[in-house]
This record gives structure tokens, sequence and C-alpha cells, in this order.
């Protein structure tokens, strides 16, 4: 049985409120954590060019460096040694890296330390917790991956927008292995809606290029040309927004996913056709 397509277009969404956004101090720390979510990472890491070396500009460089493609660099940030905030969050981006170049193993060492360095706090449990059910994905362990992501679910609510958005991603990877693309184009759905309320571009990029590769898988299970061409225009506009925040990586990936796409959409509206005059013919 073929599970039903979501309506690609349900406008309006019911978006959640956009984030508070305190007033910042132009060059300080928040102004370029401001500059990595809302506008560029190359903006961001200019900004950083100012600060000394501690674990929260460890982990926004980081995460900047990861963005923009720069994995060997990323890789070079020191990990942490301490607990905390800060030290969780880098301890993940710096599991991240990992994940990026195919050590699954060790990324998952990196986000169980981030977790146990995070204490009480939820955006820094929310990170590792993401990187830990990505990991489990990458590792083909789905089990795994469905208990992390069941810890997430059970605090993202209070972890802040990224942690929402970042939830959809692991949940749209985790319901792809289990071949359940119905379930990953809801999850990314979810993550663009939260990604498109928060205004954070690089975000969105990401969230609907999972999502048109979420709506191309369900149109390979129908065989369904329209499906193609929707998933095609998803990811069309995934590939604008990447390029428009130099977000290398993901304008790379979703360039590909996009011609593999329309490619689809010529062969499956051939066989839809041939098969169409087969029936009438006979």
């Amino acid at each position: 049985m073929h599970e039903s397509a979501p309506d690609v277009w349900c406008l309006p969404w019911a978006y959640p409120g956009p984030p508070a956004r305190k007033r910042v101090v132009p060059g300080s720390l928040d102004a370029v954590e401001r500059a990595l979510w809302f506008g560029t990472p190359k903006r961001a890491l200019s900004l950083l060019g100012e600060h000394p070396d501690t674990p929260r500009t460890g982990w926004l460089r980081t995460v900047a460096l990861l963005a923009t493609g720069r994995y060997e660099e990323a890789g070079a940030v020191a990990f942490p040694g301490s607990a905390g905030r800060w030290p969780a969050l880098l301890a993940a981006a710096s599991a991240s890296v990992a994940r990026q170049c195919g050590r699954y193993a060790e990324a998952a060492e990196r986000d169980a330390y981030a977790l146990a360095a995070a204490g009480a706090d939820a955006e820094a449990r929310a990170d590792a917790l993401v990187g830990l059910t990505a990991d489990a994905v990458g590792a083909a362990d789905p089990h795994t991956a469905a208990v992390r992501l069941a810890e997430l679910d059970a605090m993202v609510d209070g972890a802040g927008w990224r942690a929402g958005v970042r939830r959809g991603w692991v949940a749209c990877e985790l319901a792809l292995l289990t071949d359940r693309p119905a379930r990953a184009a809801e999850a990314s759905r979810d993550a663009v809606r939260r990604a498109e309320a928060a205004q954070a571009p690089r975000h969105l990029a990401k969230s609907l290029l999972f999502y048109g590769v979420s709506m191309r898988e369900l149109a390979r299970r129908q065989a369904v040309a329209p499906l193609f061409r929707s998933a095609a225009v998803i990811l069309g506009r995934a590939e604008r927004l990447a390029a428009a925040v130099e977000a290398f990586p993901l304008l790379e990936v979703a360039c590909r996913q996009r011609q593999e796409t329309l490619e689809e959409v010529t062969v499956t509206g051939e066989a839809v056709a041939q098969n169409t005059y087969t029936k009438v013919a006979s």
C-alpha cells in the first residue's frame, strides 16, 4: 500500500511565533550569532575575527565553517574539555564535523560528551540529541535513532526555534531510512514552517532540501509526474536560498538533487503516457 502524499502547498500554515530578538551591540558575539542564523556564515566569520578563542567563539566558528564547506578548518577548532552551555554546543558542532566525514562512531562519542556537558541547558541538550539521532541514522541503526529522537521530542519545545527545525531534519532522515516517505515529508514540512517563521534562510534552505527529497521519494513510490515536478520546485527554492547565503555544501546537494528529480520527471511522464496509450489501445 502506498503512503498518501501530503498537500504540497497547504498554505497558510499555523506558524509558530518568530524568535524573540533582543537588541545586540554591533560586533558583539550576539551580533555574530545573529549573522550566523539570520544572515550569512561568511559575515559571521568576518565578525569572529575580532574575538579571542573561547568555547562560544569556537562553537560559532565551527558552525560557520561547516556551513561554508570548510571541513578541515572546522575540524581544527579545539575540542572542549569542560562542561557548560558553550563547551557542550562546541562539542556537538565538533561531532558534526566527524559526521560530515562519515565517522559516525566518533561523532556519537562527541555528541555523548556534549549531552553530558550540557547539564540542564535545553538548547545544548537538544543539539546533542539531534546529533546522536543523526549519528545513529548515519550508522544505519534505526532503533537507536528512534530512542534518541523520542528523548529529543520530550524536551524540544522548550529549546528554541533551532531545536524545532533540526528535530524536523533528523525525523525526516529516520523516516527515509525506515522507508516512510510520507512521514519524512511531514517532518520536513514542519521544519520548513519553523525555519520560515524564524526568517532563518540557511535553515530554511536545508529544510526545503529535506522536503524536496521526501516528496521525490513519494513520487517514486507512486510514479506520479506532478509530484516529481513539485519536488523539483521545492529543491529549486532550496538551491536559490543556499546560493544567496553562500552555503556551498547545501547548494551542491540541492543542485544535484534537483537535476536528478527533473530527469525523473521526464522518464516518469513518458512511462505514464505509454501506460495510458497501452490501456487505451487494448
